[in-house]
């Protein structure tokens, strides 16, 4: 991996709201824990997500004004967001509000006469091709995935490399390749998840959530990505890439010099860090907010959630003066998971100079 001493966007993001509406779940996939999904949590309310919407807007704003920018970035995540009935018709009255580029992350299984409310009030869409699901909602899935092909609306597909259905998914990539439809094969644990094999989750269910893989399997891979063959742990990073949903382009500063980085060695743990500039997680199954959904980090050290909801108006008087006092956050995680791209650096002169670079003279 490239050793770097800073991190900067090459070219600016607006902040991103990831926005996990609630845990319901029409899937039961054996590689998502009972933590991130159900099928017997409440759907929220219109009126309780216009109170989350309320909030989002006074944070970012404040945020964005620091900027100097007037768009934020939000993306519906879950759980399921299509199973929510209210899910629609609240999209429609954020589209009303302005100032919001809305997004969708989901596993593509919605009614098809939801499509048009997607194509007309979304700027992209994220669909997750899961093996496990049921014949009839995989085929549903492929059918809404051409529609939106069709529309020539932005989306990503993230093909789940299941290991025992391995024929299936290859075929799914061989139907995309020929769609000319962009897609990640995405591996079931991605490496960075230790726990290996099955083990009983916390409603009883058995879960494997870190798959392993053949090396006929590997080889597949590594090909799909471009790689000739398999790297070694010092180059793993730089050759393979990211393959998250943003994609972002970062450069790294390097022996003193900036230049352009796929992946570099992720541990930040006390480098000063604009996460909080750049993410902002909402749990709304749990009314909390985060800075950023993994890494969680916090102005005092610490990692956890920033609060909750309910307590908006103590939030955002919090945030005016941390704001106003110039502090930031010092990274306490021992790795950096998708929140690497933002502007970081070891060096507090250089964080310095980067946050001053980016915030609005």
């Amino acid at each position: 991996m490239i050793t770097t001493t800073a991190i900067n966007l090459a070219l600016p993001e607006p902040m991103m709201v990831t926005w996990d509406i609630g845990r319901r779940c029409n899937y039961d996939c054996t590689y998502c824990e009972a933590a991130h999904h159900n099928n017997t949590s409440q759907h929220r309310t219109i009126e309780e997500l216009k109170i989350t919407f309320n909030f989002i807007q006074r944070w970012t704003g404040l945020y964005n004004a620091q900027r100097g920018i007037t768009v934020t970035n939000i993306n519906f995540t879950g759980g399921e967001p299509t199973n929510n009935p209210n899910f629609f018709d609240f999209v429609e009255y954020v589209k009303q509000q302005g100032n919001c580029n809305l997004s969708l992350t989901t596993n593509g299984a919605w009614n098809p006469k939801f499509t048009e409310k997607i194509v007309n009030n979304f700027f992209g869409v994220t669909v997750s091709y899961h093996a496990e699901a049921h014949p009839n909602l995989k085929k549903q899935v492929l059918e809404n995935i051409k529609t939106l092909h069709q529309s020539g609306i932005w989306l990503q597909v993230n093909v789940m490399l299941h290991a025992e259905y391995w024929d299936e998914v290859v075929g799914v990539c061989d139907q995309l390749d020929e769609l000319g439809i962009k897609y990640n094969p995405r591996p079931i644990g991605d490496g960075t998840i230790t726990r290996k094999g099955w083990f009983i989750d916390v409603d009883g269910t058995n879960r494997r959530t870190s798959h392993d893989y053949t090396p006929t399997q590997i080889e597949w891979f590594y090909d799909k990505m471009g790689i000739t063959s398999k790297p070694n742990d010092s180059k793993q990073g730089t050759e393979v890439g990211r393959t998250c949903c943003g994609r972002r382009c970062t450069t790294g500063r390097v022996d003193g010099e900036w230049q352009p980085v796929k992946l570099v060695d992720t541990h930040f743990k006390g480098w000063g860090c604009m996460v909080d500039h750049y993410f902002l997680h909402i749990d709304q199954e749990t009314d909390t907010v985060y800075h950023h959904q993994t890494c969680q980090a916090l102005y005092d050290n610490k990692r956890g959630p920033i609060g909750f909801i309910k307590d908006a108006d103590q939030l955002i008087a919090d945030l005016e003066i941390r704001l106003a006092s110039g502090n930031h956050i010092v990274c306490p995680n021992d790795r950096c998971g998708c929140g690497m791209c933002v502007p970081k650096a070891k060096d507090f002169d250089i964080f310095n100079e980067l946050k001053s670079n980016l915030l609005v003279k």
